[in-house]
């Protein structure tokens, strides 16, 4: 019975559970960041930045992400590099600094390129005219971006936002081929001690639903605000 499964290993799926969201909301805080910050670049009047976005996005988009977690986990001690994150490891109560921050990294190089393609062509869709009107009017560059500019792009990109979110926690998963104690690592877990993978499975399977759905209403609830208070504002 899935109950009893669930009973009796609760809390190895709660640990799974919570390394699977803590990976996921700092991935999706982190690569929004970076990848509108790339966005940005794909759309600046500097040929440099262009450049070094357009050679971003086309490198982490086109090396498959396990291979990118591997590279990084294997390559360096990510923990060793950057001290600070022992400690954050820490506060996170993460048991493996290195597994889970190279997991991390490598989600936040592959989902911001994705990011940001979708804020360059938000950025596109916006009306050359409202950034005209804006210098006019004697808007600064940051006044633009922050009074203009964003505010018209999450009315256009929040739903192709929402997709990279998903993949993003989907994607989560990769983790546990460098020993990351998320959901589908504790599948494989508890298959190994029980032999009962499909219930196993099952449950994860529910918890994974459960995120995703979670994830889509939130951004669907931010979704109509944006519409609701954005469009006001611009009318």
């Amino acid at each position: 019975m899935l109950i009893d499964l669930l009973v009796e290993y609760k809390g190895l799926i709660w640990q799974g559970l919570t390394t699977t969201i803590k990976l996921s909301v700092i991935g999706i805080l982190l690569s929004t960041i970076w990848g509108f910050i790339i966005g940005f670049f794909r759309n600046s009047k500097s040929e440099w930045l262009k450049i070094f976005g357009y050679y971003y996005v086309e490198l982490f988009r086109n090396i498959p992400l396990i291979v990118q977690i591997f590279f990084i986990y294997f390559s360096f001690n990510i923990a060793d590099v950057f001290p600070f994150l022992k400690e954050f490891a820490r506060i996170l109560k993460v048991e493996d600094a290195n597994a889970f921050f190279s997991a991390l990294l490598a989600l936040v190089l592959y989902t911001s390129a994705y990011i940001s393609e979708v804020v360059k062509s938000g950025l596109n869709a916006i009306p050359r005219s409202q950034i005209e009107a804006a210098a006019s009017l004697g808007f600064t560059k940051l006044q633009m971006i922050f009074y203009i500019i964003i505010p018209q792009l999450f009315l256009i990109i929040i739903p192709a936002l929402t997709n990279q979110y998903l993949n993003l926690i989907k994607n989560s998963s990769l983790a546990m081929t460098i020993g990351v104690a998320e959901l589908t690592f504790v599948t494989q877990q508890i298959d190994a001690e029980t032999f009962r993978g499909f219930e196993a499975a099952t449950i994860v399977t529910i918890l994974y639903i459960i995120l995703t759905l979670t994830t889509s209403f939130i951004m669907s609830l931010i979704n109509k605000w944006v519409s609701k208070n954005g469009r006001r504002t611009f009318e």
